[in-house]
């Protein structure tokens, strides 16, 4: 066989194998996916100055993308109940816009979810926190540009979970989310209700994300 036809015959293989592949390689597990950073020790709340990069495009009307930063999780709550308050940005399958929103579960209950703000476009920087009100166990409240919400009891929660800073994507089909977020200037706060920047994170990252730190406090989280 010659050079030519060897290379001919390569360059026809290797469009075959990108046209079997290229579906695969488009495919997206379902469910849920994260990349983001926790902090490495319990802390009385979380702060950040979350964004948009780009505007998001989400694969099914039960889908979602979201940027936001909370403590608390599944089964984290009392005799393994779910238990958790966060605040950030979210993007759904009916639309392309962020909003601004928090979402409080709470033990024995149903989670609740509560937009504060629709129409946000890529680039607009929002400042978000959700603390633990100082010197005063279990109650806790959500600051954004909208305000102050709350506060919360979220039962035997003092000092009992790590910070989460988290884009999060949502799939009902193996259609793929597109989405970007930026997280600028995350803090920790304090019993005091005094804020430290946070310094030292362990990483978070679910395949399908790009994950790129600035710095110690600051990260941003694309779909790969």
């Amino acid at each position: 066989m010659t050079r030519a036809r060897i290379a001919l015959l390569a360059g026809v293989l290797a469009l075959a194998t990108t046209a079997v592949l290229a579906p695969a390689a488009l495919a997206c597990p379902r469910g849920y996916s994260y990349a983001g950073l926790y902090g490495p020790a319990k802390a009385s709340g979380v702060a950040a100055t979350i964004s948009m990069l780009d505007q998001p495009l989400v694969s099914g009307p039960s889908s979602h993308v979201a940027g936001w930063v909370g403590v608390g999780g599944p089964g984290l709550g009392p005799h393994e109940e779910d238990e958790w308050l966060q605040v950030g940005l979210a993007t759904f399958g009916d639309s392309t816009d962020g909003r601004l929103y928090y979402e409080l579960a709470q033990p024995g209950r149903p989670p609740e979810y509560t937009e504060l703000a629709s129409g946000i476009k890529p680039g607009r920087k929002l400042r978000v926190a959700v603390m633990e009100l100082p010197f005063v166990r279990n109650l806790w409240i959500v600051v954004t540009p909208m305000g102050i919400a709350g506060p919360f009891y979220l039962p035997r929660s003092h000092r009992a979970w790590e910070p989460v800073a988290t884009a999060e994507s949502y799939a009902e089909t193996k259609q793929c989310n597109r989405y970007g977020y930026r997280f600028g200037r995350l803090q920790l706060a304090r019993p005091d209700g005094t804020w430290q920047a946070l310094r030292r994170a362990s990483t978070l990252q679910d395949p399908g994300w790009r994950l790129r730190r600035h710095g110690s406090s600051a990260f941003s989280a694309t779909s790969a």
